[in-house]
């Protein structure tokens, strides 16, 4: 029977607070008494009935007197929590070890006291003593190799006494990727040089000097390739590029070629992306029936790393 309660609540929740960002406000705000304050109406029960057995009105006037301060905090709980605002600003994907996290920007127009951030991929929940005004907060979230729903995160504050909790959520129905950890390779890189009868592999790459053209630079490409002179002049940035630079100096990374678990294979070939990238190197990736052409840059590298993290 609970089990079947907390699915539906589960499914109300994706539902009502599916979003990139939460308004705290009358119908997204819940309140209960805290544990702390369960156990504070319990003792004003105890001496209501003790006062009343007894005929003492001091014990009828504490009791009296604790359930007031309850409604008082339950209702300066609420007036803390409500006009505040939660929004997703950025979305980390990163290295298992890294760890990929969430930015959220939580903002109120009044100070908000005594506010946490829970969610099951965090080691433990974030508390903030106080907010005023705006707060960019990062959550790092331990996760398993692989793509990841981010889902549900809660927000709570036990203010005023810790005698109430005032909670809501954002159901966020976006991916994150947890990249494997690189591991250092001690195998040989493949690389191979096209031509046009066949994928000749080699080992050794060939040192070509001569000057092809300038590109525009995009991101992820070597920042020591960039023609300085011409960005001097004209205030845009070129990279040079050498002939037979893609033909001669091209790696090819296959998941097949490599030795180990698979665990192990799949940190091995995200270490020679990460190598090939920081050394501004063409290459080719290979991951099962996944492939990519030879390319390099930024995007390239996304490419290579999300497809380890999907397989």
């Amino acid at each position: 029977m609970f089990g079947m309660f907390k699915q539906l609540f589960a499914r109300f929740i994706r539902k009502k607070h599916s979003a990139d960002s939460i308004a705290f406000k009358h119908n997204t705000i819940y309140i209960l008494p805290s544990t702390m304050g369960t156990g504070f109406i319990g003792v004003s029960v105890l001496n209501f009935l003790l006062g009343i057995n007894y005929q003492n009105n001091l014990l009828l006037a504490v009791a009296y007197l604790m359930i007031m301060l309850l409604i008082i905090a339950l209702l300066y709980g609420y007036a803390n929590f409500n006009a505040s605002e939660v929004k997703l600003v950025a979305i980390n994907s990163a290295h298992c070890n890294t760890p990929p996290s969430v930015t959220l920007a939580i903002t109120s127009n009044k100070r908000l006291l005594d506010f946490s951030i829970a969610h099951d991929a965090l080691e433990e929940p974030i508390h903030i003593p106080s907010i005023e005004r705006t707060v960019l907060q990062s959550a790092p979230l331990r996760l398993e190799r692989g793509k990841h729903l981010i889902g549900q995160f809660k927000f709570v504050s036990h203010f005023p006494f810790g005698l109430v909790s005032v909670w809501s959520y954002l159901y966020l129905k976006k991916s994150i990727y947890a990249y494997p950890n690189p591991l250092e390779n001690n195998e040989s890189m493949y690389a191979f040089r096209a031509t046009e009868n066949s994928d000749e592999l080699s080992n050794s790459t060939l040192v070509v000097d001569e000057f092809k053209q300038l590109t525009p630079f995009q991101s992820g490409m070597n920042m020591h390739r960039v023609s300085w002179k011409h960005y001097a002049k004209s205030q845009q940035l070129l990279v040079k590029e050498y002939e037979g630079e893609l033909g001669a100096q091209t790696l090819r990374f296959d998941y097949a070629e490599l030795q180990g678990t698979v665990e192990q294979r799949l940190s091995k070939l995200c270490y020679l992306v990460l190598e090939a990238e920081a050394s501004d190197t063409f290459y080719a990736f290979k991951l099962g029936g996944f492939e990519l052409s030879a390319n390099r840059g930024e995007a390239h590298k996304l490419k290579c790393l999300e497809a380890l993290c999907d397989y």
